[in-house]
């Protein structure tokens, strides 16, 4: 057993570190992390989603941004390390990593498509949750950010640029996610880059570059550590067990769903076909919603690096929230049909 399941976790990470998902998946995310941090004026990041910025605008927005990602549980840390450390209000930043990888445009569809009123409950209940979930994050932890934040000096090295530089090069790079073919995503990755040497000196560069890398560096590593353990679980939980807890319509299968989901590791859209297979298997619609509103959210490398970057008390928060809502969401799901 054990053997097997190592050898999966390998087979993972083998995976994971596929050329096309690294340069297509992983270093779009670092380098808009990247142009966030250094490339954009951190005043204007203040002003719309700051601690002091108008809190229902900012966390609708925050909510709806992810619809244009599709991204994974990992891929949306790097962005959200730089929006949050930045100065980014802990509402609005936590509704993004919450709404980036729990719904976006692809997954609506295919969602619906695969699922039907699952599905669309889906989508419904991701945008509400990522609502809910910035509100009750900035009510808990948004006065002390303001006092963290007040008289501290944030190192930002955009302040000479013009602000819709910046812009240009992270919508190009956030095209990288929207577009579907991998020739696309290319062409776009290579357009970013060119638009780097037009757009910006030789020092603005190498301060996007060296904050990407160094992005990397920081949650790169956690990330690998967290997919190998995950994909390690994972072997010691055969289907049959998970139809057997999660077939009944209940709220302590709806959380038990979410803390599986959560624990677990998805690729982008891989849980929409999984969610089917186990429906078909006997899980309840219910403990289905769950699933899909946890798992894509939060995963176990996601919720290590989560921690360290927010810290364990407003992280555990974070995944805590995630979790409850889920499960919430698929009794109410229950209940109305």
């Amino acid at each position: 057993m054990w053997q097997a399941a190592l050898q999966e976790g390998l087979r993972t990470i083998v995976a994971y570190l596929n050329p096309w998902h690294l340069l297509l998946g992983i270093v779009p995310a670092f380098l808009i992390s990247g142009a966030i941090a250094t490339l954009v004026d951190r005043e204007n990041i203040l002003r719309f989603f700051g601690p002091g910025a108008n809190k229902w605008i900012a966390i609708t927005i925050a909510s709806i941004a992810g619809a244009i990602l599709a991204v994974c549980s990992c891929s949306i840390l790097p962005m959200f390390t730089s929006m949050y450390k930045i100065g980014a209000g802990i509402g609005p930043a936590t509704s993004f990593l919450y709404s980036g990888p729990a719904i976006n445009t692809a997954a609506i569809f295919i969602s619906a498509a695969m699922l039907g009123k699952v599905g669309w409950a889906r989508s419904l209940s991701a945008i509400v949750i990522a609502f809910i979930i910035g509100l009750v994050m900035n009510f808990l932890f948004g006065r002390a950010q303001v006092k963290e934040i007040e008289g501290k000096e944030v190192n930002n090295l955009s302040k000479s640029c013009i602000p819709w530089k910046g812009l240009v090069i992270i919508f190009t790079l956030v095209a990288v996610y929207i577009v579907g073919f991998n020739w696309y995503k290319g062409i776009l990755l290579v357009v970013a880059f060119l638009l780097g040497y037009v757009l910006f000196g030789k020092e603005e560069r190498k301060n996007w570059y060296r904050e990407s890398w160094s992005l990397f560096k920081q949650i790169f590593p956690i990330l690998l550590i967290g997919v190998f353990i995950a994909s390690v679980l994972k072997a010691f939980v055969p289907p049959s067990l998970i139809v057997k807890l999660f077939g009944r319509e209940s709220f302590i299968s709806n959380i038990l769903s979410s803390v599986i989901g959560a624990v677990l590791y998805f690729s982008t859209l891989t849980e929409v076909p999984i969610t089917r297979s186990l429906i078909e298997m006997g899980m309840s619609s219910g403990s289905a919603i769950a699933f899909l509103l946890a798992g894509p959210a939060l995963s176990l490398p996601s919720m290590i690096t989560i921690n360290r970057v927010m810290g364990w008390k407003r992280g555990l928060s974070y995944i805590g929230l995630v979790i409850v809502f889920s499960a919430i969401s698929g009794s109410v799901y229950e209940f109305i049909f």
